[in-house]
């Protein structure tokens, strides 16, 4: 119910690759929540067949959640009408989308010995939406090697000049704080990533490109800057020489060892 509220919606498949070991049972599971009112859910409109489930926070979830982090709904900012409207909203495939990264990789640390820190775009507007506004940021943990990035999941929609605004702008972020990352560039098309990187020749900032489909934790990250065009793993994508990034402030590993 929490990442729910947290990433607004995820889809059946979706909370199954993040909680569940079986399909089948996160379907029975999700119906229950759903008969309970924890969750409520969709199914948006597609021009052939039918979309999956796409699960939201409901009212009387929500009243659990606030009383549970000692709040009222009203503080928690929650309100039923719009939680539903995302059904309706162009964002939709783009929440989804940035969604998709988020479970592919904490999906990954229930099976392997990584680690996710992940910031939402809300938490992203708070801190640095003055400047830049990330749909996603957040450091991720391999073999003893931690990246900080920033996630831009783009849909296609935008003109490449606005993309390489974005990166001017993360430059004004590294100019005026003291906060490091890696952007990550999610693009849909093989073909939309090499006239984005043709539009950019050298990048301000550290930047990386990946295609839809692939997964983020591989070695499918290509760096601006880099002639070699070799495809690097999410924790290698490190400035300069490979070695692990200073954690961005308020990310801090827990003192668990």
């Amino acid at each position: 119910m929490r990442l729910v509220w947290e990433h607004r919606t995820f889809t059946t498949h979706q909370l199954a690759a993040l909680f569940f070991d079986s399909y089948s049972t996160a379907k029975q599971r999700l119906a229950s929540l759903y008969r309970l009112r924890a969750l409520d859910r969709f199914r948006p409109w597609t021009p052939t067949g039918s979309a999956p489930w796409h699960y939201v926070l409901d009212a009387p979830g929500a009243e659990l959640l606030a009383a549970r982090q000692g709040t009222t709904v009203r503080e928690l900012g929650y309100r039923r009408d719009r939680a539903l409207a995302l059904a309706y909203r162009a964002s939709l495939n783009h929440t989804v989308g940035t969604n998709d990264v988020f479970v592919a990789l904490a999906a990954h640390t229930r099976r392997h010995t990584t680690r996710l820190r992940w910031q939402t775009a809300a938490e992203c507007e708070a801190r640095w939406g003055d400047i830049v506004r990330p749909d996603a940021a957040g450091t991720w943990t391999e073999d003893g090697r931690t990246t900080s990035f920033y996630l831009e999941y783009d849909t296609g929609a935008e003109p490449l000049r606005r993309l390489a605004e974005k990166l001017d702008a993360y430059a004004e972020l590294r100019r005026v704080t003291s906060h490091r990352g890696v952007v990550l560039l999610w693009v849909p098309t093989t073909a939309r990533e090499r006239n984005l990187r043709t539009r950019i020749p050298r990048a301000p900032v550290a930047a990386a490109t990946a295609v839809h489909g692939s997964h983020p934790a591989d070695a499918v990250w290509a760096l601006f800057n880099d002639p070699s065009g070799q495809r690097f793993r999410l924790s290698e994508l490190t400035p300069g020489e490979a070695v692990v990034q200073p954690p961005l402030p308020g990310w801090e590993e827990d003192g668990d060892g």
